[in-house]
């Protein structure tokens, strides 16, 4: 578990293969804004991947940190997470934030040009996710839980969750690069159109963003300050944190 910051607890879940250490200029960002920002690890599970064990591994570790009730920042495959986790412990989850979330399928075809080289590729050019992804890889059973949960992707999705939380009311908030090239942006209005949230497109020159390349998938890494400012504002407009 990665932490920084006191404060209202965020909880930043990681994507696919990933780790809370790749996350941690983003918890530092979050942290300078007045919270308590976490970041589990939970990409390796010893006893078997299913996505029903990695919600509870998550919620065990959340438990066991002192938070009982967080706002869920869900990145990517932590979107899947999120929404899975807000369904199962309502009690932990007060909001959702989803950014380039995977929630909503894209279909069998554009999952498989994942593994085809294109732009989308530059995402993996960043040493704090290329470590992450390794360091992921290496463990014990890193391997096959893996390949379980890339199984998962290929086969499922959260889109009927993330509508029985707009039924229940759960306050939630999608952010989505405007020229993701791993998810692309008509995923992140569908998945608006699930939770029935508002979605906040990232343009391709948003103000504050520091870079010369657009924001992509990766942006919450790639500009972790910018990343923060974003995530708050989202917040207010939930009312806050409780």
């Amino acid at each position: 578990m990665w932490s920084a910051g006191d404060g209202p607890a965020v909880v930043m879940l990681h994507g696919w293969g990933l780790s809370g250490r790749a996350y941690r200029p983003a918890l530092s960002a979050l942290a300078s804004k007045g919270y308590r920002a976490v970041a589990p690890s939970v990409a390796v599970l010893h006893d078997g991947w299913t996505m029903g064990r990695l919600v509870e591994r998550t919620a065990d570790a959340l438990y066991a940190s002192g938070i009982s009730r967080a706002t869920v920042v869900g990145h990517s495959f932590g979107g899947a997470l999120g929404v899975s986790l807000a369904v199962r412990e309502p009690e932990l989850v007060s909001s959702l934030v989803l950014v380039d979330a995977f929630v909503v399928s894209p279909g069998a075809r554009r999952l498989a040009r994942i593994a085809l080289p294109g732009p989308h590729w530059r995402i993996g050019t960043l040493g704090s996710t290329a470590l992450a992804l390794a360091g992921s890889a290496v463990r014990d059973g890193g391997l096959r839980s893996l390949a379980r949960s890339a199984r998962w992707v290929l086969r499922r999705s959260v889109e009927e969750e993330a509508a029985s939380l707009r039924e229940r009311g759960v306050p939630a908030e999608v952010l989505w690069a405007e020229l993701d090239t791993l998810l692309p942006l008509w995923l992140g209005e569908r998945t608006a159109e699930a939770l029935g949230a508002p979605l906040e497109v990232i343009p391709p020159r948003p103000d504050g963003w520091p870079l010369e390349r657009a924001p992509d998938h990766d942006w919450p890494m790639r500009a972790p300050a910018f990343f923060a400012e974003r995530v708050d504002a989202a917040l207010q407009r939930l009312g806050g944190v409780s």
